[in-house]
């Protein structure tokens, strides 16, 4: 999608990421000069009238952090843009951006939102680890039993002293006289893996749960630093920054 072809409120978004951007990038060029002028003015190696050293030393102080937090926030500003340009390219033709949306803001402050969007994802990916057990497990599992009664076996070639070595433990003792009752142990096992800390068929649903949630709060989150002013951190999805929902046209996938 072009963004000559986006609703106005996401080409004004645009516009208001790229001149924060340039507006970074003239103060970093302004800080540059300011801050070795105030630190041989606070040294003394030049002078103006009106100079005093305390003053220029906390002046000096400040302007540095000022520069610090720049540098900080000035990459982070620049992949916001270009992820917002970039996801509105790939989006497919006939994707609708119409729907605007404005979360209510809760009256939380912006660190208790951002905790609660890191415990959130926290979450799903722990949710997401969990592996699904393969369609073919139990022959898996069926394999695995058989090889451990397998004897290593060694001189079969002609001159060769015969040697064989069985295997030894309880596992492949169980293998030996109870094979059925050692897969059995280890399916239980399996199921219960795949089934913690959910059931496997509710996960699906508990991880879409906590995706519309952690959108939910992104919105919020984005809204509170609209509001404040406050630095953006890295990751949070274009579509939350530009405030939209991508929505499916007739006979095209939905981005």
């Amino acid at each position: 999608m072009e963004l000559s072809q986006a609703p106005a409120f996401v080409a004004a978004k645009m516009a208001l990421l790229s001149d924060a951007r340039a507006a970074a990038a003239t103060r970093a060029d302004e800080l540059s000069t300011l801050i070795p002028d105030l630190r041989d003015r606070w040294s003394g190696r030049t002078a103006r009238q009106g100079d005093h050293p305390e003053r220029l030393r906390i002046e000096l102080e400040q302007r540095l952090d000022e520069q610090k937090a720049l540098q900080r926030q000035r990459p982070i500003d620049m992949s916001t843009l270009e992820s917002c340009k970039a996801w509105l390219a790939a989006l497919p033709p006939g994707t609708l951006l119409d729907e605007q949306v404005s979360p209510e803001v809760e009256d939380v402050s912006l660190s208790t939102v951002r905790a609660r969007i890191k415990k959130m994802q926290d979450s799903v990916a722990a949710l997401k680890r969990v592996p699904i057990p393969a369609p073919d497990i139990q022959d898996k599992i069926k394999a695995y039993v058989q090889g451990l009664t397998r004897p290593n076996i060694g001189g079969i070639a002609a001159g060769e002293s015969l040697t064989v070595q069985w295997p030894t433990g309880l596992h492949a003792l169980l293998a030996f006289v109870e094979s059925d009752v050692l897969a059995e142990k280890l399916l239980a096992e399996i199921d219960r893996i795949a089934n913690t800390p959910c059931p496997l068929a509710e996960r699906e649903q508990r991880i879409a749960k906590l995706e519309q949630e952690i959108d939910r709060m992104q919105r919020v989150e984005e809204a509170i630093v609209v509001a404040t002013g406050a630095p953006r951190q890295p990751g949070c999805p274009a579509w939350v920054i530009l405030g939209v929902k991508a929505t499916e046209a007739p006979s095209v996938r939905a981005a």
